[in-house]
């Protein structure tokens, strides 16, 4: 079988339905084996498919996880030892007779649907892909999540503002309807107020608002921002400490990136930066900042945090501090 595409979610969750069906929802035990070609060497393949061929001693089944199985194509058009086979080649003779006591999965970043291979596995429904969804497929995705997972329904107002709020990133949508589905546990329905008091709304637009107006220099909407916070939730402290951290940490990461001259596309992908209007002004601020102004905020920061772990005063004042201080150079 083959997994297809870098959503780690969906392959997580594949990978779980395969175990399941394989094995029954028992103990594999010594009959799952999980391998990496990357530390297999020039001999990848052949192990791959030995590993395969090998029956298990303790169990009648056998799975056999290939992850990432990128490495193993990588060369496809090059010949094995015996200079007749490519290993593109080899596995498709293994396609054609494989293993009758073993489950071959190989899990593939890239993918394409032209090979010959991909034909002979596509039409006995043995490709399974996991790529990400786009921006307007996230509330459809939420409610058949919800339906089939835990046995709710959710309102399109509240699906569209969890999409909002979390964006395509599947986990995290999952683990928030994990939490939705557990708050009133009696009412078939998850609904939009629910989702404002348990995604934490309220928290995040003022976060953000706080780091929109740090980033444009504005330090009296930053600090104002910090009141609100500080009114909404007294211990929210820490939650908005590390958010800085967050956002500065992704502006010298998007530094790296534009340093790479990549797309602006690929670096919001990349960092899974969301939204896209969010994304842009992270990926436009590393631009202005240089690696003079990118060094001076990681410095600011990091005497933030020494200060917070010390008696160097409590991270409020600490954190208006660092408003000033940025604001001001």
């Amino acid at each position: 079988m083959i997994l297809a595409g870098e959503e780690l979610f969906l392959r997580n969750q594949h990978l779980a339905d395969i175990q399941h069906q394989l094995f029954q929802g028992e103990d594999p035990g010594m009959g799952l084996v999980r391998l990496d070609p990357t530390s297999l060497g020039g001999g990848a393949m052949a192990t791959v498919l030995d590993e395969a061929r090998t029956a298990s001693m303790f169990n009648p089944k056998k799975l056999v996880i290939v992850d990432p199985a990128d490495p193993l194509l990588k060369k496809a058009d090059a010949a094995d030892d015996d200079g007749k086979l490519t290993n593109r080649e080899i596995l498709e003779n293994y396609v054609e007779s494989p293993a009758d006591s073993a489950t071959l999965v190989l899990v593939f970043n890239s993918w394409l649907k032209t090979t010959r291979l991909h034909k002979a596995l596509d039409k006995v429904g043995a490709v399974r892909w996991c790529e990400s969804i786009k921006d307007f497929q996230v509330p459809a995705w939420i409610t058949k999540r919800a339906k089939d997972a835990y046995a709710k329904t959710i309102d399109q107002p509240a699906a569209q503002l969890l999409a909002e709020l979390i964006g395509p990133d599947l986990q995290r949508l999952d683990n928030e309807l994990a939490k939705l589905s557990l708050f009133q546990p009696d009412n078939p329905a998850i609904t939009t107020a629910a989702v404002s008091a348990l995604v934490g709304f309220q928290h995040e637009q003022q976060i953000w608002d706080m780091i929109n107006a740090l980033a444009a220099k504005d330090a009296p909407t930053a600090l104002k921002k910090v009141d609100e916070l500080w009114a909404l939730d007294p211990k929210i402290e820490y939650t908005a400490t590390g958010a800085v951290f967050s956002w500065v940490h992704q502006v010298l990461k998007a530094r790296e990136l534009v340093d790479r001259r990549l797309p602006d596309a690929v670096i919001g992908k990349e960092l899974k930066l969301w939204p896209p209007e969010r994304a842009q002004k992270v990926i436009t601020l590393a631009r202005e900042w240089g690696l003079d102004g990118a060094a001076k905020w990681a410095d600011a920061m990091l005497k933030m945090d020494l200060a917070n772990k010390s008696s160097l005063g409590d991270p409020r004042r600490n954190l208006e501090k660092l408003i000033v201080q940025l604001c001001s150079d």
